[in-house]
């Protein structure tokens, strides 16, 4: 049905509603009974048809607002649920508080919770000073009065002083769609007249009822049921999005057509404040509280928007200068044009020849000036080195910080650089966060060790980038010519080579090229061509270590760890072969390979009786971080039968630098399958409250390191107390890895430690050591 028709169709249901249900009063005031049926059924189906209309306006929106009509839903529904128990409840104490009243004040909150949401979610152009202030002005005089002719010196019954409050709700929802939309579409104007209504009903009621007045309550009936249908009405409206149409109907209110009630309303509520006190002599504190409060208000508002409009006057100044300064500087540019054409000219040339963010020389002209220096060096007798730089961890400072923060820090540090060189000497930008330097005419090889010590101690201390601390280290290599290299490829390879090892040793030094580094490089080929190879000859086996309560005694998991016995060299370290499985990708279908076997052989253990053992499995960042993680891990539990309960994923504090957005996304999608995460050790990397905080972990573990001089040490002990707390007060385990010694164990136990795991109770062992292991139920070093 065309979306214009049912709109017809539910404004001609609403009108005949509203004059049936007066048709009805009136024809049926002699028939009590039927009077009070046709009632309840009137008063019932309006907060039904339009609580079942909201709801499916709000599964048809996709929009984020959509939320909006399911709680306009909510309030319809609670306020149907309110008649119905009014109705069952009608014969009995009026004055207690029953399932009416209770519903009642859901449908408040319901419409409450709304009301704040779109605060929240405004996009409208609306000032937020004066709208916040118009809101509080009005609403203080709306309390005011409702205190005054309604609540003060009235019999009212404690279950009933919160239907004024209700209404009050009410009267700051309309106030928020009337003041804070810059156009009233006219769903707007219908909730708004829904609101007031409702507001009008509920008020004189109460008028009606205190003050005695002789009237039938039951008029008011069909405004209670008008306001819900209204309000089902303005969601029908909501659906539609071809404002032009509207605008051509004349149905949206423009703001300009309203703008003086607007700006007056607040004024003309204190007015009325000041009127009634002036003519109510009897106790008219309330009033003077109320007015005084309001007077107050305005004087603030008045006071705020002064501030705000000398600064919109400033900025307009400034803008007004800078844009006579623009037309200045094109009518020069206009009257130099041919001077500019030459000037673009020797601009293009220099971006040819050099970086566009540093304004250093790029590498095509590095290379043109050590093809020279070569050439000069080897007339003369002269050495020269080139020197590879690069910024350690330059990548975490663009990810957490920003790009622009990283292009200011690599401007910082190309000007201190500069300012270290001879004026013969060349440094360059090769590109990203790495520099070349040409030093020329060096007579011994140790004359480049001052020079790299300045360079060095540019970033030794915080660099400060708009108020913010930047802590930076650099990896340099350095080649010399003729020894390590005679031409220009060779030179620059070998320096790179030489950049490369001082990164592997720990970043933040210098290495010299020896031939020593081929050996190196040659070592990795030669250990990833093996990788490679290693999964066909089923050369991989898994030890497990195992993890044992510190309450119980029992063995409560293991850890799986990956050994690799090659067919020629025997015994490879983890150490030496991860790094190259992660810088090759092989990480990716060895970790398969890993996770695959580690859960085919917990599903072997829970068979035999151990239902509880947690296997525990190690993930590099690649590994953790790469796309296809989430649907290997479903693999794998589908195919082996493992209770996704019991596989832990042990990850790094490394992944949140990497990308913590991806890496939270992929915990939490772990986490819904069932799967545990535990941060490994913990505390040793670049340790975060806020990712601690954003990661859905189950368990901390603290490193061996900190175990290890646990005794000897207080920081080392402040520090695994401090651990402990932490993890315990976010509800984590907390496993403490690299026990070796009792008194260790005394320490964590007496700290409540949960899990253990070292060489104290047992080594890495192979599949048939541990079942053997787990037979015996507790390790009898805690037992």
């Amino acid at each position: 049905m065309d979306r214009f028709v049912r709109n017809r169709l539910y404004i001609y249901y609403t009108l005949f509603y509203t004059l049936g249900y007066y048709i009805w009063l009136y024809f049926s005031k002699n028939n009590i009974t039927s009077k009070t049926t046709g009632e309840n059924l009137f008063l019932l189906a309006a907060p039904l048809t339009s609580s079942i209309i909201l709801f499916f306006i709000y599964r048809r929106l996709k929009t984020k607002e959509n939320c909006i009509w399911l709680f306009y839903s909510l309030g319809c529904f609670f306020n149907f649920l309110a008649v119905l128990a009014n109705g069952y409840f009608y014969h009995k104490a009026v004055l207690s508080l029953g399932w009416n009243h209770l519903f009642y004040i859901l449908q408040i909150l319901c419409f409450l919770f709304v009301f704040i949401y779109i605060i929240r979610m405004k996009e409208e152009n609306v000032h937020l000073t004066k709208f916040t202030f118009d809101i509080c002005i009005i609403m203080t005089a709306a309390i005011t009065f409702s205190w005054y002719f309604i609540i003060r010196n009235h019999q009212i019954h404690n279950i009933f002083i919160g239907f004024p409050l209700g209404d009050l709700v009410l009267v700051f929802g309309a106030l928020i769609f009337y003041l804070g939309s810059e156009k009233l579409s006219p769903y707007k104007v219908l909730i708004l007249s829904s609101l007031l209504i409702h507001v009008i009903a509920d008020s004189s009621y109460f008028i009606i009822s205190i003050m005695n007045i002789p009237f039938s309550e039951r008029l008011l009936y069909p405004l209670w049921s008008l306001s819900p249908l209204l309000l089902g009405m303005a969601g029908t409206f909501a659906t539609q999005n071809d404002e032009e149409s509207f605008k051509k109907k004349n149905r949206i209110l423009s703001l300009k057509n309203s703008i003086t009630l607007r700006l007056l309303l607040p004024y003309i509520s204190v007015i009325l404040l000041f009127m009634t006190m002036i003519f109510q002599h009897q106790d008219s504190n309330s009033l003077i509280i109320g007015s005084a409060a309001a007077i107050l208000l305005l004087i603030l508002r008045h006071i705020f928007a002064s501030l705000e409009n000398q600064t919109l006057l400033a900025k307009y100044h400034e803008l007004t200068e800078e844009l006579e300064l623009k037309i200045g500087e094109r009518t020069e540019e206009l009257s130099s044009i041919n001077q500019q054409l030459l000037s673009a000219a020797r601009k293009m040339k220099h971006m040819a020849y050099h970086d566009v963010l540093s304004g250093l020389p790029n590498r095509r002209m590095f290379l043109e000036r050590l093809t020279t220096a070569m050439d000069e060096a080897k007339r003369n007798q002269y050495k020269l080195a080139v020197i590879f730089i690069d910024l350690d961890r330059f990548k975490n400072i663009n990810d957490t910080l920003g790009h622009e923060f990283g292009d200011l820090l690599l401007k910082h540090v190309t000007k201190e650089m500069a300012k270290n060189v001879r004026k013969i000497d060349t440094i360059s930008r090769q590109g990203g966060d790495e520099f070349t330097v040409l030093l020329n005419r060096i007579r011994a090889e140790e004359d480049v060790i001052p020079l790299v010590e300045r360079i060095r101690a540019i970033v030794a201390k915080p660099i400060n980038i708009q108020g913010q601390e930047l802590h930076v280290s650099m990896s340099i290599g350095i080649a010399f010519y003729p020894s390590d290299g005679n031409n220009t490829k060779e030179l620059m390879k070998n320096a790179d080579m030489a950049m490369y090892r001082a990164k592997e040793e720990g970043r933040n030094n210098y290495k010299f090229y020896s031939k020593d580094m081929n050996k190196t490089i040659s070592r990795k080929m030669a250990l990833e061509s093996g990788l490679r190879k290693a999964l066909k000859n089923n050369e991989f086996v898994l030890n497990y270590q195992p993890q044992v309560s510190l309450q119980t005694g029992e063995i409560v998991g293991v850890e799986a760890l990956l050994r690799w016995n090659t067919m020629e060299a025997g015994m490879v370290s983890p150490s030496q072969f991860i790094p190259v499985a992660e810088e090759s990708g092989l990480i990716i279908p060895i970790g398969e390979w890993v996770l695959n076997h580690a859960c085919m052989q917990g599903k072997a253990w829970h068979d035999s009786g151990k239902s509880d053992l947690i296997i525990a499995v190690n993930l590099s960042p690649v590994q953790f971080l790469h796309e296809n993680l989430v649907e290997m891990v479903i693999k794998a539990l589908k195919t082996t039968g493992l209770n996704p309960n019991c596989l832990e994923l042990e990850i790094t504090e490394g992944v949140a630098f990497t990308d913590a957005e991806a890496a939270i996304k992929n915990m939490q999608t772990l986490r819904d399958l069932g799967v545990r995460i535990s941060i490994d050790d913990f505390g040793t990397g670049f340790s975060s409250l806020m990712y601690l905080k954003r990661f859905p972990i189950n368990t901390l573990k603290i490193p061996k390191p900190f175990n290890q001089d646990i005794m000897a040490s207080q920081k080392d002990k402040a520090l695994v107390e401090t651990i402990i707390y932490l993890g315990h007060s976010l509800g984590l385990t907390v496993v403490a890895e690299g026990i070796e010694n009792k008194e260790q164990l005394l320490f964590l136990k007496e700290h409540h430690c949960d899990v253990v795991q070292g060489d104290l109770f047992s080594k890495p062992l192979t599949v048939m050591q541990v079942s053997a292991l787990i037979e015996n139920k507790k390790a009898e070093t805690i037992s």
